[in-house]
């Protein structure tokens, strides 16, 4: 049976917590107003957190002692579009690109600010193509397109999206170190997933090797796995987390909520009563202020994981 509550483990802090203060150049470890210590202390013995402070991503202040249960997105999280799929489709299409793995990542995350920014004069639901085009742009950007090269890999990627692409057949570019940072987390608590997603999320948890649902395998269980493309409701929408939490049982005010975009993950929390943290390796939502660390590592981290 798939824990209830956290499991207490022994301090791996020094300390209670970490914050950082307005302009990301002083990172403090504290609760509330209670400084216990200073970036110089205790740096060196802790190069992750060293690194947090040069994002300045830390601006809202959390115990790992706020939450019960954690529920994760997918895509963002474990995994971001393959290159090589859509560069496949792209040329498929009369355009000649060339799409380097190694930018998977980086350019995911500037597509996610390219919807974002949607959002200044428009509500953002993904079911609606057209909210995708901002973020091929900034997504094909990221492997170095520009001019005309870039408007005619946009086209043909939007083509190719709505000639029914699946996502499990892009969105498989895995992202290995917070895959392991996750299995550090479901160690300690409860667990569950809610992707906005194409039906096929229970076999992508246990294909990326992230986790399954029954009990006695080999990867983490967690409560629940609820796929938008399953139960017909889709993230911004607040009623897609009421499954998870039912199978948690517990308060959606101590459920940490751990998504990579705006649009979805933190409006969509948010709506239903779930603290959240958004994934933001780039730091490229700073004009926001709500929580947001560089990847898993970090948030094992700051939950003692």
């Amino acid at each position: 049976m798939v824990a209830r509550a956290r499991i207490r483990q022994p301090a791996k802090r020094v300390d209670e917590g970490l914050s950082v203060d307005a302009t990301g150049v002083g990172i403090r470890r504290a609760y509330g107003t209670s400084v216990v210590g200073s970036h110089d202390q205790f740096a060196a013995a802790d190069d992750r957190w060293n690194a947090i402070a040069a994002h300045a991503l830390l601006r809202v202040v959390q115990s790992p002692d706020d939450f019960d249960a954690i529920v994760f997105d997918m895509g963002g999280v474990f995994m971001v579009p393959n290159p090589l799929v859509v560069g496949e489709a792209i040329r498929d299409r009369g355009v000649e690109v060339d799409l380097a793995v190694s930018s998977a990542a980086d350019a995911h995350y500037q597509g996610v600010r390219g919807i974002t920014e949607l959002l200044a004069t428009q509500t953002v639901e993904e079911a609606d193509l057209d909210v995708w085009l901002p973020y091929d742009r900034r997504w094909l950007r990221a492997f170095g397109l520009t001019g005309a090269t870039l408007d005619a890999a946009v086209e043909a990627r939007n083509q190719a999206r709505r000639d029914g692409t699946a996502v499990h057949k892009v969105w498989n570019h895995t992202l290995d170190h917070n895959i392991d940072a996750f299995h550090r987390i479901a160690a300690s608590f409860a667990t569950a997933i809610v992707s906005n997603n194409d039906g096929t999320a229970i076999d992508q948890c246990r294909r990326f090797g992230i986790c399954q649902q029954e009990p006695g395998g080999p990867l983490p269980q967690v409560s629940a796995i609820i796929d938008s493309g399953a139960v017909g409701t889709a993230k911004p929408d607040p009623a897609i987390f009421a499954p998870a939490l039912d199978r948690l049982a517990t308060d959606p005010a101590r459920t940490l909520y751990v998504g990579d975009t705006v649009h979805a993950d933190v409006l969509g929390a948010t709506r239903a009563g779930l603290p959240v943290v958004q994934l933001d390796p780039l730091d490229l939502h700073r004009d926001h202020d709500h929580w947001r660390l560089p990847d898993l590592v970090a948030l094992a981290e700051a939950l003692g994981a």
